[in-house]
């Protein structure tokens, strides 16, 4: 049993890790599906801000261009008019006019003041950088001017809707990490299910196939002994010799239910007046176990008589492999008659009471 229970063990193991690996194979599946559906996402996203932002500055080019078109032989007080009073202001969009790279106007009054340090083109570039919008220039006709409108790039892009959409995007790769990660978890719960169904079915299937090889062992051992005796006539004549130890000894260890239904097959071979050898009896006893089951022991009840104990055999199977055995005895028997008798052993029934009384019944010499 220590044997069996170091096996199962190891079965145990070597499950569990094999669960953990196939739940680690899916938590893979599952990140690498999630970073592709981020990164296609968040590419379209990004690829979309581009796009509203190149639009939007083609359109703004023009109206920058419209300005420097209405700005052409104005003085720069006139010019500095017209921004103030015809391009719209407001707290994301606004106008402004340079001269040689210095702010004469920009916004309102207020900012226009602020900005009273800026003396270069590339300063003012700086300066708008800072504030992250999208500019468009165009240069005043034959004159060293520039006017331009500024426009906030969020602004922008709340007004184009990119907002709404990324919303959508964001809480559908969410809802995606929460069906693949239920998934997971499911798919985790049916390995772990199966996986503890598959140990407890090999725990099982080990302990029965324990079970019988310890009858088949047992079985071996005995007639092991027994074809290893120097006996003589008048000890083949004692019961003492044939296997009703090993028999009852099979009988004590098979009330457990996993070994029903049982058929207990008991032979007679009739040789008339021939007598017995040993040679005889062991190939009659090959004969007999190579015509049965892998769950079917067989043993010498005494002189020509044979007993199979068929474990997990009904009444139905054990009949047909009495007609098989019958079919093939014809060529083996070189004229010797081969009786059988079939007693089924329901699971309410104690096998080895059942045996005895059939055997009793049965196998009495003077009337079977």
């Amino acid at each position: 049993m220590d044997r069996s229970t170091d096996k199962n063990t190891e079965k145990r193991k070597e499950n569990k890790k094999t669960y953990r690996g196939r739940l680690v194979a899916a938590f893979v599946v599952v990140l690498v599906t999630t970073l592709l559906e981020i990164i296609y996402y968040g590419y379209h996203i990004m690829d979309n801000r581009d796009n509203v932002v190149h639009s939007f500055k083609n359109e703004q080019d023009s109206t920058a261009q419209i300005i420097a078109d209405g700005l052409a032989g104005k003085s720069e007080d006139a010019m500095i008019h017209f921004i103030r009073h015809s391009v719209p202001v407001s707290g994301t969009t606004w106008g402004f006019i340079l001269k040689d790279g210095r702010v004469l106007y920009m916004k309102d009054d207020d900012t226009t003041k602020n900005l009273e340090n800026i003396s270069s083109k590339a300063e003012f570039e700086l300066y708008m950088e800072d504030l992250g919008g999208i500019v468009s220039e165009a240069s005043v006709s034959g004159t060293e001017y520039v006017c331009g409108v500024f426009t906030d790039k969020d602004y922008v892009l709340e007004e184009y809707g990119t907002s709404n959409m990324e919303f959508y995007i964001v809480t559908a790769v969410i809802a995606t990490i929460l069906v693949f990660g239920c998934i997971l978890i499911e798919f985790a719960g049916r390995i772990g299910h199966e996986g503890r169904k598959v140990i407890a079915l090999q725990s099982n299937l080990t302990e029965r196939n324990e079970k019988f090889d310890e009858y088949e062992r047992l079985t071996d051992q005995y007639e092991e002994e027994l074809r290893n005796r120097d006996f003589d006539k008048t000890e083949i004549k004692r019961e003492g010799y044939y296997d009703l130890e090993i028999v009852d000894t099979l009988l004590s260890k098979s009330s457990d239910t996993e070994l029903f239904p049982i058929t207990f097959m008991f032979i007679r071979v009739r040789m008339g007046d021939r007598y017995f050898s040993r040679d005889a009896i062991f190939r009659i006893m090959d004969f007999i176990k190579g015509s049965m089951g892998k769950n079917h022991v067989t043993a010498e009840l005494s002189k020509g008589y044979f007993v199979v104990i068929m474990y997990k055999t009904d009444l139905a199977a054990a009949e047909k492999t009495r007609e098989e055995m019958l079919s093939k005895w014809e060529a083996f028997s070189k004229g010797a008659e081969l009786e059988t008798v079939l007693r089924e052993v329901v699971s309410t029934e104690n096998p080895r009471n059942t045996f005895y009384h059939e055997k009793d019944r049965l196998l009495d010499l003077a009337n079977w």
